[in-house]
């Protein structure tokens, strides 16, 4: 959906990760592809919003990414704890949650990565949801609808009372799907 975004709307742009992990075949997606000297380097010179290691790699989110919201609006593909450092850094930044439509769907988009790191941020995610500002469904088969629902978020975010409809109408979605 992210890249879908951003095909449809030139002032919206992925911000990059970065890892230690090898590239996989056919991957096509925004991450810087780095030694662990290198990654380790960042971490000493601070140049991280935030990382993690996870089966012997280092993931993290490049404070430099932030520099592109002088131009653009930046999406950010993290998880709920690295949101909130992002929040806290930024505070015009606001959280959406998007949900695979099922099980199986997210398994599709998952493809050869398999579920164990997902799975890692899905107690997390179940226990904050309600903290999310928004959570969106993202139809596989209505990228159109998806980004226009999107879209309408991004033009109301201070909308209060919008955000909290949203929460409350997926909210036991969320606790019923990752059951």
């Amino acid at each position: 959906m992210i890249e879908y975004i951003e095909q449809n709307n030139p002032l919206f742009i992925e911000a990059y990760g970065a890892t230690t992990r090898e590239k996989r075949e056919n991957e096509t997606g925004k991450m810087y592809f780095i030694s662990h000297d290198e990654f380790e380097q960042l971490i000493d010179k601070n140049l991280l919003i935030e990382y993690c290691i996870y089966r012997n790699n280092y993931y993290g989110v490049l404070k430099s990414e932030l520099e592109k919201l002088r131009e653009r609006y930046v999406m950010f593909n993290v998880g709920y704890s690295s949101a909130q450092v992002i929040q806290s850094m930024q505070k015009s930044t606001f959280m959406i949650y998007l949900l695979p439509p099922n099980k199986e769907e997210l398994l599709r988009r998952l493809g050869d990565r398999g579920y164990e790191r997902y799975l890692l941020g899905i107690e997390e995610t179940v226990n904050n949801a309600e903290k999310f500002d928004y959570l969106l469904l993202s139809q596989t088969d209505n990228l159109k609808g998806t980004y226009e629902d999107f879209m309408n978020i991004v033009e109301q975010k201070n909308d209060y009372q919008k955000s909290k409809m949203v929460l409350a109408r997926n909210k036991d979605f969320i606790k019923n799907f990752y059951k």
